[in-house]
């Protein structure tokens, strides 16, 4: 499983890497999970008809985007999702709502993030939150599987230091074409790894890396995802050029297994879902 196709430099561009990612795959996400069904709410559109209209703004306002934002971050699921049908009930159409609400809340939480006003997990999960309320909104069961229905939740991380995801993401995509709800965490330190395992079920963990001399560093990783997740019997892919030929080194870093492509990747995915249910 090429997740990753080279080794890049430590863990100081992470930060960068997961404001890369919401700008160039979370928000894109976001928005291609509705299908037009008519013209848009301009987002230039005015908060009043004329002077003196009493009826509601048709367009989030910037209190609404901030609001949403700092409600995902609290894991607050149930109010954000109460806050858009709100927004939605003053007249704003879905095709607005994700493109002047649920956008603008994930660039905030990468703001947040950037000037330090909120750690990696709380952005983390406050993105799948607005993600998971895209999917309610359009209806679209080909974004997300819904609350990882039967199990079909994983989460694809890089191990700390490798910047180069390209990999990562392509069996990212694949996976979620299966109805796997993909969880990806873009320049997740080993503490972010191991938290969101003991705070969040997933059926297994992909993680990749690019380099032979990581393999202790992968080896330790997958030691302590096991001793940390939340799921007791969560199994560990592997992936990256290591791997290559060398089908031994999955046994060395204590992983259940690897792929040499995404869509080996997928199937893998599929035994490993099989020996989870089955309680291998």
């Amino acid at each position: 499983m090429d997740f990753s196709s080279q080794r890049g430099p430590p863990r100081s561009g992470g930060r960068q890497t997961l404001l890369h990612t919401i700008e160039g795959e979370v928000i894109p996400r976001l928005l291609l999970a509705h299908r037009r069904q008519g013209s848009r709410v301009e987002s230039a559109a005015p908060d009043r008809v004329a002077d003196g209209d009493s009826r509601p703004a048709t367009t989030p306002t910037p209190y609404d985007i901030s609001h949403l934002a700092e409600l995902v971050l609290r894991r607050e699921k149930v109010e954000a999702e109460r806050f858009v049908a709100a927004v939605r009930g003053r007249g704003v159409d879905t095709e607005t709502l994700l493109l002047d609400l649920l956008a603008p809340a994930a660039r905030h939480l990468g703001a947040m993030w950037e000037t330090e006003c909120a750690d990696f997990i709380g952005v983390t999960v406050g993105l799948r939150y607005l993600q998971g309320i895209a999917h309610d909104l359009s209806g679209d069961s080909a974004m997300l599987a819904a609350s990882g229905a039967g199990g079909r939740r994983v989460l694809l991380v890089s191990l700390p230091g490798e910047q180069h995801v390209f990999g990562t993401q392509i069996v990212a995509e694949m996976l979620r074409r299966a109805h796997w709800d993909v969880w990806d965490a873009p320049g997740a330190s080993d503490d972010d790894i191991l938290t969101l395992v003991n705070t969040e079920w997933f059926a297994f963990v992909g993680v990749s890396i690019g380099a032979p001399e990581q393999l202790e560093a992968l080896g330790a990783l997958v030691r302590r995802i096991r001793r940390s997740s939340l799921h007791r019997g969560i199994r560990v892919m592997v992936g990256g050029i290591p791997f290559s030929g060398h089908p031994d080194r999955v046994t060395q870093v204590g992983a259940d297994a690897t792929a040499v492509d995404a869509r080996e990747a997928v199937a893998q995915a599929e035994r490993l879902l099989e020996w989870v249910s089955q309680g291998n």
